[in-house]
């Protein structure tokens, strides 16, 4: 199995990054998590580049490509810790109108992460979101969006989120039990993908941190114990970034293995590899690192968000035990 981007990918990698360095700079993402982290013109402008389309094929709008493509633009994403229902919405571009061009905003909703014996659950962005998807086990079904109170505190100042009531069956149907656990699957794989591209971010960070700051007259990235850091980081996040491929790969041509081991494995290394960068890029920075206007608690706390969406990393190595 070859993991080496083509010139395409890499084209298209770069077109992304380019954009997101303009459009999500540090200083929009500290006042975007001062205020209301959605906006509807980025949204869209993602939109126009494919970003939710790219998996959609030709005929019906799309760009035809493979979700190895989608996880490639979704590491940039979650570099540039963009806000918004990314997932749902890529997941959602074929069954909900205005998914692909933008339109829309598809938050989820999974009945396999409910809190306690009820039907309560958390979904991410309620305010920002035109839809919402349950993903049960009979299916999917499309709702309209609660409009229960938003949590006073979310844990990432970024991500909005609200615990919300509602019964799955009593939307539309627009997929079988199959088509569920697909999106389990995939969900999984994609949301890897951004983990990564944090894990990437926070370690971008770091590093130029080190090489800034300077202690004892030397830059802190002289130090051993600083350069084992950021380098058992690397490691993490390159591993990471491979198993996601290989299981995007995988989501492409099923005959390469079994989509649900290859998922798990992806979510597994990426929680991990984000939530690693995250504490390094803390560490690094020091006392700086826990305060306002420094981004490396962002990361962390972006890392810490998606441990929880689409199984935990205990949830996956229970998988992956009972597979073997």
């Amino acid at each position: 199995m070859d993991l080496t981007l083509n010139t395409d990918q890499k084209d298209l990698r770069a077109a992304l990054r380019e954009y997101l360095a303009d459009a999500w700079s540090p200083e929009r993402l500290r006042a975007a998590s001062d205020g209301v982290p959605f906006d509807r013109q980025a949204w869209k402008a993602l939109a126009e580049m494919g970003v939710f389309s790219v998996t959609l094929p030709e005929e019906r709008g799309g760009m035809g490509l493979g979700l190895a493509d989608a996880v490639i633009l979704f590491e940039e994403l979650g570099r540039a810790l963009v806000p918004g229902p990314l997932t749902g919405t890529l997941l959602a571009a074929g069954p909900v109108p205005g998914a692909a061009e933008g339109d829309a905003a598809v938050t989820l909703l999974d009945t396999g992460a409910a809190l306690g014996e009820g039907t309560a659950y958390v979904i991410e962005h309620p305010q920002a979101a035109t839809h919402l998807v349950a993903i049960d086990d009979d299916g999917l079904f499309l709702l309209p969006v609660p409009q229960d109170e938003l949590a006073a505190l979310p844990l990432d100042p970024l991500t909005p989120v609200a615990r919300v009531s509602v019964r799955p069956q009593d939307g539309e149907r627009i997929g079988t039990a199959e088509d569920a656990a697909r999106w389990r699957s995939l969900g999984a794989v994609l949301t890897a993908s951004l983990q990564v591209g944090v894990a990437q971010g926070a370690l971008d960070l770091a590093v130029r941190y080190a090489k800034e700051r300077v202690q004892f007259d030397r830059v802190i990235g002289s130090f051993q114990a600083v350069k084992h850091l950021l380098a058992e980081s690397l490691v993490r996040t390159d591993l990471a970034r491979a198993a996601v491929l290989v299981a995007a790969l995988v989501a492409d041509d099923p005959q390469a293995g079994d989509l649900g081991e290859a998922a798990s494995t992806a979510k597994l290394l990426a929680d991990e590899a984000a939530a690693g960068s995250g504490r390094t890029g803390v560490q690094v920075h020091g006392g700086m690192g826990f305060t306002w206007e420094v981004l490396a608690h962002l990361y962390l706390k972006r890392a810490w968000v998606q441990e929880t969406v689409f199984g935990t990393a205990g949830d996956h190595a229970e998988l992956l035990a009972a597979a073997f």
